[in-house]
């Protein structure tokens, strides 16, 4: 009789003993760690260099829409914060937001960290970089002498317009001159360039101006839809 009441002693224990375990497992213990419970962003620049003066145009999306959750973008030079943002995010889960390169930003490489909300958030991180050389590619390329022949010649009425602007697309296309972001007009086919424009192609021509100053007759060509790019 003893033997069997220790038996039955010692199963009642065995159960209060794993008993007490899914307890201290279901209450007490650390939660299972999944990358599937935590929100994540994907987030892209549409390019990789930029110059002082443009703008960068970050996009991208989140893995779980949430209306309670916020995105915020922050830029990075080195240690310091350049810029900070909270970004609205669509309910499809897709974003978009653009920052202008304006004085609180100089040469060198830039890091961008993206995160949706506060907890359970895994942060994303890509780069870019900052060049400030100006509206010339490089100052080994030298602009051939044609073109500025073709601008000299356009100014003194020599070729016609169509002439001149295949030369400006093609110091564009070739990277040897870079145009700031400008909105494309449209214009009609009575429309007469301004007398300036040409001025500035003479002067530009025979190295009575820089290259900046010519870009900005250029701009106004691509603005008032006389040039397209």
């Amino acid at each position: 009789m003893i033997s069997k009441n220790i038996f039955v002693l010692s199963i009642i224990s065995l159960i209060l003993v794993f008993s007490s375990g899914q307890v201290v497992l279901g209450y007490g213990g650390a939660p299972e760690q999944s990358s599937s419970n935590n929100y994540t962003v994907e987030i892209i620049s549409d390019n990789e260099s930029y110059s002082i003066g443009e703008s960068v145009t970050f996009s991208g999306n989140v893995n779980k829409y949430d209306a309670d959750r916020s995105l915020r973008i922050s830029i990075f030079s080195g240690s310091n914060l350049a810029v900070t943002q909270k970004v609205p995010v669509d309910i499809d889960g897709t974003f978009s937001y653009v920052v202008p390169l304006n004085e609180k930003f100089s040469d060198g490489k830039f890091t961008v960290k993206a995160q949706y909300g506060n907890t359970k958030t895994t942060i994303a991180i890509i780069s870019f970089v900052v060049n400030s050389n100006d509206n010339i590619s490089s100052q080994n390329d030298k602009i051939p002498d044609w073109v500025k022949n073709n601008a000299g010649w356009w100014a003194a009425g020599d070729i016609d317009d169509s002439s001149f602007v295949q030369g400006i697309q093609f110091l564009i296309k070739e990277n040897f001159m870079k145009i700031p972001i400008t909105e494309q007009g449209s214009s009609s086919q009575n429309d007469k360039i301004p007398d300036w424009v040409k001025n500035n192609a003479g002067w530009w021509a025979a190295g009575d101006i820089d290259d900046s100053s010519f870009v900005q007759g250029i701009q106004f060509l691509i603005k008032e839809g006389f040039m397209k790019l």
